[in-house]
């Protein structure tokens, strides 16, 4: 009963958050486009851009495609100087009369170039095929699919703002829809909203302005502050048309910027290895000694037995000069390399699709383990998937075709995560942490007395209560004290909380208003809208100051990048632990809003500037700009009218007189603001902090400060004047109670009930002016603070430890300031000692702000010229900016006179100041502390009695009782008040513990700060900023320009970025490769969604179906609507809700929201959605996994190719023919090699893989790596060359004489030496094979034989030459008479297998120290950040 009620209100808040804003454009429901016809646009303006493209790319001259295939050597496996090899070598067999080897090289040769060239004709129109496919996906949305879409499908309309999202409110089918900014077009009616930024060129309905893209709306001057409280009417909403399509000037970054990703460090390595070394420098050195071998023999200067002499003496100079240097360089050439490598790396690509489209069963929660028990255990079981080689090879297939979905040639996924030294997250809320923040801290004031009274002072002891020597000396006196109650997160539900203290309940009483306020305030469905304009205001009004932060109760709006963001807070659990129920509002009527803010004092500013420069903060502190909102509650029965306000703690305790103790009113002293104030101040340093009061009141209010109530009238806000003293100058006090009881001659901070019922106007009307306004809202009581923040989710937490044990820097561009993202990077689990972040705002820009500390018509007057082309004066409402409408009376009555006087700029702080009388009236407290009235009202009311608190335990009105007694009222002396009046530091020693800053939140470390100083600083001084991980105040092209001097440094960079905003389209074509998230979206409730898709899940699933039953397709009975293979897709097999579900959605539901995905994450290999079970760790392991097999293979086979290339050339030294013909050379390099190498790429599962470090690519030209790899891989292939040269002489007797053999039969032991020598380097090519199936474990250590594939390939070879070898000697009797004869050397020929096998295995023994050495200096590198300013 309580859900469905709870779905109840939640629908209905959104209906009547609609109504609020449709209400007032009822006239213009002719607006906008329908969603048929925008998609039809979106459709055409894409094909259009994207057409423009094509043809220029259709227009090149084939020279050109032809040269962009070969012209970048790094990024292509067959480059012009092994081309041109290739055909020397095939002339020089022409010209020598080899022709059946000729062909074949040439054979090669064109296939090779066929499918480069193939090859690169897909990679630079591959992005133009993931458009088309995108284009696909909206013709089907826009034919059959958008007739569903409902205002429900889109994100809510009171949404609150995300830098992670842009959203847009439009027309769409006479509806104002939140709409996805990917799909806006041109022509769409977009409401725009104060202080919201243009998404392109539009004009105003009425064509009275226009607006450039990216431009701020909002007022350019900001009027005088007023000396008296003023009404201001809010900014409009404007409607306004698109002039261009928006999505188009990223897609023509995108299309333009796609194919200029860096190098992979595989790609780099491969060039270097193999195009470098072998084919072009090894081709050189081959062809130099062979030809000197040959000028020697030809000139008679060496022997060479008859075997080796050409039987025609005319021709001898083609056999030295051709034949015998074409069969030692062709193992150098490509040959079939380059369709090894192309085939070898869309194999990964295939496999990590496939992984990414497994179905995965979901692990089973234990839903009765307690919040305290350990539910960090995985959702899903990646340790046992299990890809079929099927799937595998059909996806192949598919990457062949030209499939781009995860652009595998432009941005190969597998060889970026293979090789990542960098994840770099540029987006925060709903990715890393929970879309919403929570409560963390719950602030109030009670009093020690009463515990003491009721003998409960030892179970206090063991509250978290922050304390210090100076409230311990308060406590003897009056016994207040702060208590701060912490509480814990869910790590599994974005809202669930719970208090630590398990004796929270003893101070329940004081903890029910406050929960009763969150409800009929905070959490109130009512309200949404009211509080979504008013934030616009106050972002319009604040964005003229950049000293000033918009941190509003509900929604904290940040300044970054001139922009204003609203983060949607929610504080209905915290009500629920306090013992609230869904029914406990139902008795309350909203009767009205009344909304207040004032601008902060220059003083105030210059503060906070000392204060950064005191924590040495690279980034001035924001300070959050004092706001309120009160909302007007009737309780029936009875018809007792309540004021619920929340804001700012400045604006608030301003408000305040006295404070809720959990028994009786108590007055607020000096030291109680203080400690109250000091704790606000240190906790908006780092969170957000709310906090509530609350009076009673006999009358309403209406006109326009009432809000919303009065649906399409006009609406005007409070401002008040920022000095705080200037409150009480405007008060009437003959509605006060003045001394009654006291000694003062001043204003009591003790008002009785009747005072507070009283202090309004004596007639019996609802008041509708300003100063009833104020007035209403003063002499409230404080309730409590409660202090919110972003929570890391538990997945993130994990996957930063388990990166930083595979030695993956997780790096944070934070848009938000140092001491925030400090916080939250703490959260994350990142490193804050030393040099533990970097600001990347510039000097020169903060510079300008910190001068901006004048009053605030100077500091609008400075920052006019940033906002003049930024922004448009304000339409309505603001004094002296425009003319009210004539209809508009009661408005016109409320708004101020044009010519009042500015306020002078006064010394005492805003934050700080508190409620105190006219500053030249001087009174003398009484040295006896004076006794307090009883505040106790007349009757049977007390003065918490329109409270009204509905537990869940027991569901009864809890009333605070009526205290009769006269309690001991504080004492306070005229030079604390005085001293507090004027100025107070943020940090005081009364909540030096109390603060939720327990660390020192400064960097201390020397440091490069902007952007423009990290490369000279990497230059001249250290390298420490390529190893922070934290990177503050980034704007999207600082971002960029950061990822850019990380890749110039040699890391491999992996973007994370979210997939629902517009300003990430460079960010992400600058990263290696990317991976785009759609965020989980903020809720303006946790009972209301921010939009919801069950009315279309898998409808492009059943559109699919319906059309292959109407053409006959179907197999499976029309009864079924989905194949089971598509339900396992999906995840809905066998249930409603998904039991199985792949890391990757197949997109089977086209919404909105997914439409808008597919858009922004064109420039992505992946994209996902948050919810789904993405493991980028298991991701980054499979590549790495498949990355070293490649290397191996690769290894391997060019080890082989330089052997048997030696063989010849030591051959062709010792005056012998070449022991390997070019056709025999050409098989090997053909078939068995290639074969034994790729099934080398099979690497077992090891959990050490990703404990290891990668190396960054190598930017310099290293002599002792290359040293070392030459003495490692030379000394594993020299046993088999010896043994086959050594062989070879035995054969031949030359140059010594081994064996007796006939020289009359030395062609004949020529042919038997190239037949027994043929299948003997195939056995010690198996033999060194065995030592490269596992690279990090000797032979003893771990069975090469695991390896089937390879066990299964070498069997199969080695059998089928051995059938050969053994048909060939039996078919000719001479071969089998001259064979025994010699057979010494058979023997030495195929027991050096074994030599071959222990000296291999004695250089992967050093290798294996090599290698571990190296881990351990990579793994030491990677966790130090000591530079050349670090303290040691």
């Amino acid at each position: 009963m309580s859900a469905n009620s709870q779905r109840k209100v939640a629908s209905d808040a959104i209906g009547n958050s609609k109504m609020h804003y449709e209400g007032s454009h009822k006239e213009k429901s002719n607006y906008g486009l329908t969603t048929r016809v925008a998609l039809a646009r979106l459709h055409d303006d894409i094909k259009k851009l994207l057409r423009e493209h094509e043809a220029t790319y259709a227009k090149e001259s084939l020279y050109r495609k032809l040269r962009s295939a070969f012209v970048k050597p790094s990024d292509t496996p067959l480059g012009w100087p092994a081309i041109s090899a290739t055909l020397l070598t095939m002339i020089a067999l022409l010209i020598a009369d080899a022709y059946l080897a000729a062909i074949c090289v040439a054979v090669i040769l064109s296939i090779d170039l066929c499918v480069v060239v193939r090859e690169n004709n897909l990679r630079r129109t591959e992005i133009y095929r993931k458009t088309r496919q995108a284009l696909a996906d909206i013709r089907l949305a826009e034919r059959d699919l958008c007739g569903d879409w409902q205002p429900f499908n889109y994100p809510h309309l009171c949404c609150p703002i995300s830098p992670c999202v842009s959203l847009q409110w439009t027309y769409r089918d006479g509806n104002i829809v939140n709409l996805p900014w990917a799909l806006l077009v041109r022509g769409d009616h977009i409401v725009l909203r104060p202080g919201h930024i243009t998404p392109g060129p539009c004009t105003e309905v009425n064509g009275k302005r226009k607006f450039e893209m990216n431009e701020i709306y909002g007022p350019t001057q900001v009027n005088d502050p007023p000396v008296r409280p003023s009404a201001r009417a809010p900014l409009p909403d404007l409607i306004c048309i698109l002039q261009t399509t928006p999505f188009l000037d990223n897609l023509h970054v995108i299309l333009e910027q796609a194919l200029k990703r860096p190098s992979t460090i595989y790609n780099q390595q491969r060039y270097l290895l193999v195009t470098k070394y072998i084919q072009q420098w090894g081709f050189i050195c081959a062809l130099f000694i062979t030809f000197l071998a040959g000028f020697m023999r030809i000139h008679g200067l060496s022997s060479a037995p008859n075997a080796g002499r050409h039987p025609d003496e005319q021709h001898y100079w083609k056999y030295v000069f051709l034949e015998t240097p074409a069969a030692a360089v062709i193992p150098l050439l490509p040959l079939i390399f380059p369709l090894m490598w192309i085939s070898m790396n869309l194999w990964g690509v295939a496999r990590l699709q496939c992984f990414l489209k497994v179905p995965q069963a979901l692990l089973t929660k234990d839903s009765e383990k307690s919040f305290e028990e350990d539910l960090d255990t995985p959702t899903y079981d990646y340790d046992n998937i299990s890809l079929l080689r099927s799937n595998v090879f059909r996806n192949w297939l598919q990457l062949w075709y030209g499939d781009s979905e995860v652009l595998p040639r432009s941005s190969n996924l597998v060889q970026v995560l293979g090789s990542i030294t960098a994840l770099c997250c540029i987006d925060k809320k709903g990715i890393l942490s929970w879309p919403n923040p929570t409560a963390e801290k719950v602030f109030f004031l009670h009093d020690t007395d009463d515990e003491r009274l009721d003998e409960r002072s030892t179970s206090c002891s063991t509250l978290n209560t922050e304390s210090n020597p100076t409230s311990q000396a308060a406590s003897k006196d009056g016994g207040i004290m702060a208590e701060v109650l912490d509480l814990t997160h869910d790590q599994h539900c974005p809202f669930r909380l719970e208090f630590d203290d398990h004796e929270w309940k003893a101070h329940i009483k004081s903890l029910k208003p406050l929960g009763l306020a969150i409800l009929l305030n905070t959490c109130s469905p009512l309200t949404h809208a009211h509080y979504a304009q008013f934030c616009g205001h106050v972002t319009a009004v604040a964005m003229l100051d950049k000293d000033l932060v918009p941190v509003t109760n509900r929604y904290a709006l940040v300044d970054t990048s001139l922009t204003s963001f609203l983060h949607g807070r929610c504080l209905c659990e915290l009500a629920k632990q306090i013992g609230f129920t869904d029914h406990a509002t139902d008795r309350f009527t909203l009767e009205g809003q009344l909304a207040s803010y004032r601008h902060l004092q220059p003083e105030v500013v210059r503060r906070d500037i000392r204060f950064a420069r005191q924590l040495q903060l690279s980034s001035k502190v924001k300070v959050p700009f004092p706001h309120s909102l009160s909302v007007v509650m009737r309780e029936n029965p009875g018809g007792y009218l309540s004021l619920f306000t929340q804001g700012t703690a400045d604006i608030i305790m301003d408000f305040c007189d006295d404070f809720w103790d959990g028994k009786d009113l108590r007055p607020l002293s000096v030291q109680d603001r203080k400690k109250a104030l000091d704790f606000y101040q240190r906790s908006a340093l780092t969170a957000y902090c709310t906090a509530f009061s609350y009076r009673p009141l006999r009358h309403g209010i209406h006109g326009a400060l009432n809000g919303s109530q009065h649906t399409g009238g006009p609406i005007a806000y409070l401002e008040l004047p920022p000095e705080s003293k200037i409150r009480m100058q405007h008060v009437d006090r003959a509605h006060c109670d003045f001394g009654s009881g006291h000694g003062h001659t001043k204003l009591s901070h003790s008002i009785s009930t009747d005072s507070l019922l009283f202090s309004e106007a004596k007639d019996d009307h609802d008041i509708n002016d300003v100063d009833g306004c104020f007035e209403m809202q003063c002499h409230q009581v404080f309730i409590g603070m409660v202090t919110m923040q972003y929570q890391a989710q538990t997945d993130i937490v994990q996957l930063v430890e388990r990166l930083e044990r595979a030695c993956i820097r997780f790096v944070h561009f934070s848009k938000e300031n140092e001491l925030r993202s400090r916080v939250f990077s703490e959260k994350m689990g990142l490193e804050s000692g030393w040099n533990c972040h970097i600001s990347l705002l510039n000097e020169a820009a903060d510079d300008k702000t910190s001068t901006n500390t004048g009053a605030p018509a100077a500091a609008a007057a400075a920052t006019k010229n940033t906002y003049a082309d930024k922004a448009h004066s304000c339409g309505a409402g603001f004094v002296g900016g425009i003319s009210i409408d004539n209809n508009d009376d009661d408005l016109h009555r409320l708004l101020p006179p044009h010519n009042l006087e500015s306020s002078k700029a006064l010394s005492s702080s805003a934050p700080c100041a508190i409620s105190n009388p006219d500053e030249y009236q001087m009174v003398q407290l009484s040295s006896t502390p004076p006794t307090r009235r009883s505040s106790a009202s007349c009757g049977d009311n007390n003065s918490m009695k329109d409270v009204s608190l509905q537990l869940a335990d027991d569901d009864v009105q809890n009333k605070a009782p009526a205290d009769t007694t006269t309690n001991e009222q504080r004492q306070s002396d005229d030079s604390a008040m005085d001293e507090n009046c004027r100025s107070m530091s943020i940090i005081t020693e009364s909540t030096e513990q109390s603060a939720p800053v327990h660390f020192d939140m400064s960097n201390r470390a020397k440091l490069p700060r902007g952007i423009e100083n990290i490369r000279p600083h990497l230059e001249q001084v250290d390298n420490v900023p390529l190893q922070v991980s934290l990177f503050t105040d980034c704007s999207p092209e600082a971002t960029r320009q950061m990822l850019d001097i990380m890749q110039s440094y040699g890391e491999i960079v992996v973007c994370l970025g979210s997939a629902a905003s517009n300003a990430n389209a460079n960010i992400f074509l600058q990263a290696d490769c990317s991976i785009a998230v759609e965020p989980l979206y903020p809720q303006v409730c946790q009972d209301v969604p921010a939009y919801t898709e069950r009315n279309l899940v898998n409808n492009k699933l059943r559109l699919l179906r319906i059309k292959r039953d109407l053409n006959g397709e179907d197999k499976y009975g029309s009864h079924e609507p989905y194949t089971a293979e598509e339900l396992l897709e999906t995840g809905y097999y066998g249930n409603d809700e998904p039991q199985m579900r792949p890391m990757q959605a197949s997109g089977n539901t086209v919404s909105p929201v997914y439409l808008s995905r597919v858009l922004n994450s064109l420039p992505c290999s992946i994209s996902v959605c948050r919810d789904e079970p993405l493991s980028l760790v298991a991701i980054i392991e499979l590549s790495r996994r498949f990355s070293s097999g490649l290397w191996n293979c690769i290894q391997y086979w060019a080890c082989c190719a330089a052997a048997l290339s030696a063989i010849n050339i030591l051959s062709t030294c010792l005056s012998l023919p070449p022991l390997l013909t070019p056709l025999m050379v050409i098989y090997l390099m053909c078939v068995p090699v290639p074969f034994i190498a790729l099934s080398l790429a099979h690497i077992d599962v090891d959990p050490r893989t990703m404990n290891r470090a990668t190396g960054k690519k190598q930017t310099e030209y290293d002599t002792r790596v290359f040293g070392f790899v030459l003495w490692c891989y030379g000394c594993k292939f020299i046993a088999p060359i010896l043994v086959m040269i050594l062989s070879y002489c035995a054969f031949m007797a030359h140059p010594i004489e081994l064996i007796d053999v006939d020289e009359d039969k030395l062609h004949i032991n020529l042919h038997i030496a190239r037949i027994f020598s043929f299948l003997g380097i195939l056995l010690h090519f198996v033999t060194i094979s065995a030592s490269f199936v596992d690279r990090d474990h000797s032979l003893w250590q771990r069975n090469p034989f695991r390896n089937s594939i390879w066990s299964f390939t070498c069997g199969c070879i080695l059998v089928v030459h051995i059938i050969i070898c053994i048909v060939q000697i039996c078919l000719n009797d001479n071969y089998i008479n001259e064979a025994c004869s010699i057979w010494p050397a058979i023997v030495f020929l195929y027991s050096g297998s074994l030599l071959s096998l222990i000296i291999t295995e004695i250089c992967k023994w050093q290798e294996i120290k090599v290698n571990t050495r190296y881990q351990r200096r990579a793994r030491l590198d990677f966790g130090t950040k000591l530079g050349m300013n670090s303290p040691f």
